[in-house]
């Protein structure tokens, strides 16, 4: 038998490596493995976790709680998606989202025009009622109380934009709405506006403030709703979504949790004839 020489050798193996790999291409076809379905894509959400009963940190812990933060696992969960909230600053959210950083926000965002120039938004999925917080027995009811006063919001909300539209008033935006309480309690400022679920979190925390809800109609720009990026194609599918909370008593037990059931059923009479609730 002839022996096979180095250089055969080597022509042998490189002869039998293409035989293998024709094969390969031309018989069964290999497909690609497939992303785990149940896993789901990540779905990154950007909040404000200083914004309770919408969204915080459970106290002791890391985790995230509140109204947005429990919508947001209901959508995820519907969606299959495998969901990671990434928190930051209120005025820091909508450049997240534009950056591609964040996929959504869920952090009680109101889908204002100048917003909606840059971005996309679901239909509303809350409809507040404003209410100013005072030092107890300040009895600051109105806008036209502060005239000539000090007044905080929350930076980049739309409660410090009508604090501005107001005039007359001395507008102090701050980080956080926390932080808009404190210079409230220490008499830095005369007043703070804020949505009237989350006002009721903080008097309910402090013995010596106040709330006074302040009467009006309930517009677009005063509005809860999800963010997305323009032309997004989740948009349709996350307002059927929402509607299905609101039909199916999801979004009501979401409330009851983090708000209570008898400001849960205030609200919901409250918004029972407004035309721009209705479903």
């Amino acid at each position: 038998m002839k022996k096979l020489t180095m250089r055969s050798l080597f022509t042998f193996l490189a002869t039998a490596m293409l035989a293998m790999m024709l094969v390969g291409c031309d018989g069964e076809k290999k497909e690609a493995p497939k992303a785990d379905a149940a896993k789901g894509d990540k779905w990154v959400v950007a909040i404000n976790s200083t914004f309770p009963p919408f969204e915080s940190i459970k106290e002791g812990t890391k985790e995230y709680q509140g109204v947005d933060i429990d919508i947001a696992e209901y959508l995820a969960k519907k969606m299959n998606k495998k969901i990671e909230f990434t928190d930051m600053k209120f005025a820091s959210l909508v450049p997240t989202l534009q950056s591609g950083r964040a996929d959504v926000i869920i952090s009680a965002i109101s889908p204002t025009d100048e917003r909606m120039k840059v971005l996309d938004f679901s239909k509303p999925y809350y409809f507040p009622m404003k209410a100013l917080i005072c030092k107890k027995g300040a009895n600051i009811d109105s806008l036209a109380k502060l005239q000539g006063k000090k007044a905080g919001a929350s930076m980049g909300t739309t409660y410090a934009k009508e604090l501005k539209a107001a005039g007359g008033i001395e507008v102090v935006e701050l980080d956080t709405t926390p932080l808009v309480v404190q210079d409230i309690k220490n008499g830095r400022l005369a007043a703070g506006l804020f949505d009237s679920s989350q006002a009721a979190v903080f008097v309910k925390q402090n013995a010596d403030i106040e709330l006074h809800v302040l009467q009006g109609a309930v517009i677009k720009d005063d509005t809860f709703a999800i963010a997305l990026p323009k032309n997004s194609k989740d948009t349709e599918k996350i307002n059927a979504l929402l509607k299905e909370m609101r039909t199916n008593g999801e979004l009501h037990k979401i409330l009851v949790k983090h708000m209570g059931e008898e400001a849960t059923n205030q609200y919901e009479a409250a918004i029972k004839d407004l035309e721009i609730a209705k479903l």
